[in-house]
């Protein structure tokens, strides 16, 4: 009697460690890397569409980058291709989990274009396939841009300060598309995606010209592609900026100096330093600088001397 207990709660405890076992797949599953949407950001981490216990999806456009996955905004455990660097290529490959940071920190190379990839891990060892998306449509979560970017260089006031740069909000949830007032001198610019020194938008070549109103390409840029733009003006100019991140595009667009006396006749609303920092809601009593001023007609650059 003793002898079949034992082994009936043998049997349980292989059952119930079964049972735990296939319980414990992730409930999400995210793309990350500078060839994903949200590139390497945790937060931004693009989130697939799961279709079964352990089954996810996802259809889209990659980026030329590196990409991996991690289960939430966290970098442990992820999941990668057995060897760092693979190519991601249409087939079916083995994916390797890391659980510590001493393990490999696998990622896949991947060439720009429209992928579908489908991430298993209901069999004896994950896997990934991967087909061409080009002809297929879109199948995720929208992908998730920051609400506020960062102009900084020293083409803006903010020089290279990361407690000065200037942010440009989103014109909508989820657009992509940044708009702000910019005052602009010779100099370098890029647009960071928070106040860090990762992830950015910046120039597609090195030391693109920006030479004044146009539009001007744009990408994503880290670390390892810090492509900036050189500005290059006879004089610092105030211009209306929109950041198209999903189009890929910055439009730059001269905005005329009004006159103070023209300021003080229509009756200044709310004033900002050069910063976009609120000082007030009059010209009176301001001292000397440069200064945002928006009245009922729009938005200005006034210099008080």
């Amino acid at each position: 009697m003793c002898c079949i207990m034992k082994k009936f709660y043998s049997l349980l405890l292989i059952s119930v460690m079964f049972l735990s076992a296939a319980a414990e797949q992730p409930s999400r599953m995210f793309l990350i890397g500078d060839a994903t949407p949200g590139g390497w950001s945790l937060d931004d981490a693009t989130l697939m569409v799961s279709s079964g216990d352990g089954v996810y999806e996802w259809t889209g456009a990659l980026n030329a980058g590196r990409m991996k996955f991690v289960i939430r905004h966290d970098w442990l455990p992820s999941y990668g291709p057995a060897a760092d660097n693979m190519p991601l290529a249409v087939g079916t490959v083995e994916l390797t989990i890391r659980n510590t940071y001493e393990d490999s920190d696998n990622s896949f190379a991947v060439t720009a274009g429209r992928y579908s990839l489908r991430m298993d891990l209901t069999g004896a060892t994950p896997q990934l396939t991967i087909e061409d998306g080009t002809s297929l449509p879109d199948k995720g979560y929208a992908a998730v841009y920051p609400e506020i970017i960062y102009a900084i260089g020293s083409a803006t006031a903010a020089g290279w300060s990361l407690d000065d740069a200037i942010g440009m909000n989103e014109t909508g949830y989820n657009s992509g598309v940044y708009a702000g007032e910019l005052a602009l001198q010779t100099g370098e610019l890029k647009f960071l995606k928070q106040k860090d020194w990762g992830m950015a938008y910046g120039a597609t070549s090195a030391n693109a010209p920006l030479t004044g109103a146009g539009e001007y390409d744009i990408m994503s840029i880290d670390d390892s592609n810090d492509l900036k733009f050189a500005v290059s003006l006879a004089a610092e100019t105030l211009f209306n900026v929109t950041v198209d991140a999903a189009a890929g595009k910055m439009t730059v667009a001269a905005k005329q100096e009004m006159a103070l006396e023209n300021v003080l006749a229509e009756g200044a609303v709310e004033v900002y330093d050069i910063q976009g920092r609120f000082v007030a809601v009059s010209t009176e009593d301001l001292p000397a600088g440069m200064y945002i001023v928006r009245t009922v007609s729009g938005s200005s650059k006034i210099v008080i001397y």
